[in-house]
């Protein structure tokens, strides 16, 4: 269970970011696939995301796209996969906050019976040093093997906090730095499973999300990078 939950608050710290022009924005390219590996508390891969670009389309003046998120264990295992979406016009971008959430195998077998808030979080373009960023909230229930399952997490206290170079197996990339909070909880027939992270993450202007690291209690949980990008 530990193990897992880790792997989900990971991959909820992967969040995709993007300034105003959509042009150059890796995750608006048809077919494109992302490798976001996710690394321990020491650097180690522990699992991986392949995020990949099935449909975009022009949504009146903006620029829509729909993307699959496939996750996989420190052993190449396929464990779940979700769909979700990215929103670019000329203010930013709007990121689907479901693409984070399909990542515990305790959620493999869930089958959508309630609520899912359709929520996205907004990164406005023209960011800078300083600026506070708009939070975010997600909400799902559903039902695995006849038992309820409901999850929830919020973003909040996102804040640009400078610049920095970034360099991955992939690239390397000049890069805005966000810090944030997200309160996450599990919650499994009426027991609640709450927990609190600090997080910060690296994106690149006209590309996306580069790196993320996360901690908690002071202590770091580890993150995740990009390790490998196919057009």
């Amino acid at each position: 269970m530990k193990k897992a939950l880790i792997f989900l608050v990971a991959l909820c710290f992967t969040i995709p970011v993007l300034a105003q022009d959509c042009k150059g924005y890796y995750y608006l390219l048809n077919n494109a696939e992302i490798e976001m590996t996710i690394l321990d508390a020491k650097g180690v891969a522990s699992g991986k995301t392949i995020y990949k670009v099935t449909n975009v389309r022009k949504d009146g003046a903006g620029t829509v796209s729909d993307f699959t998120n496939t996750f996989y264990d420190k052993s190449n295992k396929q464990v779940t996969s979700g769909t979700g979406q990215f929103k670019c016009s000329g203010n930013g971008v709007a990121i689907d906050m479901k693409m984070s959430v399909p990542s515990m195998p305790q959620m493999k077998d869930m089958k959508m019976e309630g609520k899912t808030n359709a929520s996205f979080l907004d990164y406005p373009s023209g960011m800078h040093a300083g600026q506070e960023l708009p939070g975010g909230t997600f909400e799902m229930n559903g039902n695995v093997k006849g038992m309820e399952m409901g999850i929830s997490y919020v973003i909040s206290n996102r804040k640009v906090l400078g610049k920095e170079k970034v360099t991955t197996p992939a690239g390397s990339w000049d890069c805005f730095k966000i810090a944030y909070d997200i309160n996450f909880e599990m919650k499994m027939m009426g027991q609640g499973i709450p927990m609190k992270f600090s997080a910060i993450e690296w994106f690149a202007l006209d590309f996306g999300p580069v790196k993320t690291s996360s901690s908690k209690d002071g202590k770091d949980m580890g993150g995740t990078m990009i390790t490998a990008l196919k057009k």
